[in-house]
C-alpha cells in the first residue's frame, strides 16, 4: 500500500490507551501525530446513542458561541461480544480498543474539516484525509446502523 502521500496508520494512541490514557489524551496524540495543530475538544460517553458509535457535534450556546464535541456510544462501544475481527472505517479491528481508536480518528477528521471552515461531511476531502492520515479505507464506522 504505497499510495502517494500515504503514511502508516497511527498506533501510539492505542498504546497510550492500553497504558491507561484518557480519551482526551488519545485524541491529543492522534491530532499531534496527524500534524493537525488543533486544540482538543470534549469527548463524551453517551448512554443514549444506540444507532451510531460516534458523532461529531457542534452546538451553539446562548451567546452564539459554537462548541464542538465528540460523542461516543456506551451501548455500542462497550460491547464485548463482537465477532473478531470487526471492520471499522474499512480496517480490521481485533479488539475494542482498536474500534474506539478508529472511531476517534474518524470523528477527529470531521473536527479538522469543521475547524478548516469547509464542508465537514463525508466528502471527497474527508476520504482523502482519512486515507492519508490514518489509512482508513472506508468513510463510515460500520458499527451500529449508521453505515
Amino acid at each position: 500500500m504505497d499510495a502517494p502521500g500515504f503514511q502508516e496508520p497511527i498506533r501510539s494512541a492505542e498504546q497510550a490507551q492500553a497504558r491507561g490514557g484518557t480519551l482526551r489524551q488519545q485524541a491529543e496524540t492522534i491530532l499531534r501525530q496527524a500534524g493537525w495543530d488543533l486544540p482538543t475538544l470534549p469527548i463524551i460517553w453517551s448512554p443514549r446513542m444506540n444507532r451510531c458509535a460516534g458523532l461529531f457535534v457542534v452546538e451553539k450556546d446562548r451567546r452564539g458561541v459554537w462548541h464542538p464535541e465528540i460523542r461516543l456510544s456506551i451501548p455500542l462501544l462497550r460491547r464485548r461480544d463482537w465477532p473478531w475481527p470487526q471492520q471499522v472505517c474499512g480496517m480490521n479491528c481485533r479488539n475494542p480498543e482498536e474500534i474506539v481508536q478508529r472511531i476517534l480518528e474518524h470523528e477527529l477528521i470531521h473536527y479538522k474539516l469543521w475547524k478548516d471552515g469547509v464542508d465537514w461531511g463525508h466528502t471527497d476531502r474527508f476520504r482523502v484525509l482519512a486515507w492519508e492520515a490514518f489509512g482508513h479505507q472506508g468513510i463510515t464506522h460500520g458499527i451500529g446502523t449508521e453505515s
